[in-house]
This record gives structure tokens, C-alpha cells and sequence, in this order.
């Protein structure tokens, strides 16, 4: 009877192993399109403040890139970060979306927004943006990162989220301890629940 206890508290406890300390793995999109050498200052500036929150000063910066280069992705994926990261999460859609027409071979840009899609509650979008993703590019560590994360916690297949974690940190260079850890408790919820 206390091992029956004991067991559903593990899993309780276990069930939501990423939950306390999930970090979006999202990062500022380097230009594809080739832009003179001013521009090309002018969008590292644009990146270093998005790094640094300074939303304002980054997209008046590429609100100017957007207007003199029209078919460069990388400013509207930037756009779309900076809503993101302001919780304007259908504007963010709008710009990544944009983004993505232009250049639908941008990972990098299906993994953002695959996280809007996750945090505005449409799971089936976030998981086949992220498959996509993977189909672009399968040495894309972060697709599987975020796929780890959306089935653990969000679709609640444990298994599923295992299998992405290890493929993330197969592909991820220097190893990742956090995550390391959800597997190990994701490992023990999965032999604990086949008992």
C-alpha cells in the first residue's frame, strides 16, 4: 500500500519535470537576402537590441529593412519575435507567417512560431510547425527541444517527449544538464508506469 503511494507520488511529481523550468529555445534570425553593408549593420543592431529588450529601438530599425528590402524574411521573423516576446502573440503570427512565405526553408522561423502557436493553445499547429521544421533541417536540435516540451506538457505523452529529448541532446554540442535531467525522471515515470 505505501509503494502504491509512493509510486503515484513519483509520478505526480515526475509528470511535469519540465514545467518549472522551461525556457524557450528562440533566438534573433540572421539574414538570408543579401544586404549592403550598411543594412548589414544596421540588422546586427536591430538583433543586439532585441537580445537586449529594447524592442522600440529594434523595430523602427527593421520597420526601415522591411521597407527597402520587401522579400528579406528576416526582418518580418523579427518582427514576429519581438511580439512574441511582448505577448502580441497574433501579431507575432502575422509577421512569422509573412516570413515564412517569402522563405518557408527558415527553421528557425517554424520553431517560433511553433512556440506562439503553443502558447496560444493550438497544439496540432505548434507540433506539425516543429515537424516541418525537423523535415527542413533534422539536425535542428531546437525543433526537438520543443517538441519534447509541448508533448511532455501539453499533449502529455511521455514517451514522445523522451524520444525528443534524447534526439535534442544527440544533436546538441556541449549537452544541455536541464534537460539531461527531465530524461532521467522521464525514464523513471515511464518504467514506473509499466509496472
Amino acid at each position: 500500500m505505501c509503494r502504491k503511494w509512493s509510486l503515484m507520488l513519483l509520478i505526480v511529481l515526475l509528470s511535469g519535470c519540465a514545467q518549472e523550468a522551461v525556457r524557450e529555445v528562440v533566438k534573433p534570425i540572421k539574414p538570408v537576402v543579401k544586404l549592403a553593408e550598411t543594412d548589414k549593420r544596421m540588422y546586427n543592431k536591430a538583433l543586439w537590441a532585441i537580445k537586449k529588450k529594447r524592442f522600440s529601438e529594434a523595430e523602427v530599425i527593421l520597420n526601415k529593412l522591411i521597407k527597402k528590402y520587401p522579400q528579406a524574411a528576416g526582418p518580418l521573423a523579427n518582427k514576429g519575435v519581438i511580439y512574441a516576446k511582448q505577448n502580441k502573440l497574433q501579431k507575432a503570427t502575422e509577421f512569422l507567417q509573412k516570413a515564412l512565405a517569402i522563405n518557408d526553408q527558415l527553421v528557425q522561423v517554424r520553431n517560433h512560431l511553433a512556440v506562439v502557436y503553443r502558447k496560444q493553445g493550438k497544439f496540432s499547429d505548434a507540433k506539425s510547425m516543429l515537424d516541418a521544421a525537423i523535415v527542413t533541417d533534422p539536425y535542428y536540435a531546437n525543433a526537438y527541444y520543443n517538441l519534447g516540451i509541448l508533448y511532455e506538457l501539453y499533449l502529455q505523452d511521455a514517451k514522445k517527449a523522451l524520444e525528443n529529448y534524447q534526439f535534442y541532446l544527440d544533436l546538441k554540442k556541449g549537452g544541455d544538464k536541464q534537460v539531461a535531467q527531465w530524461v532521467s525522471l522521464l525514464q523513471r515515470q515511464i518504467k514506473a508506469a509499466n509496472k
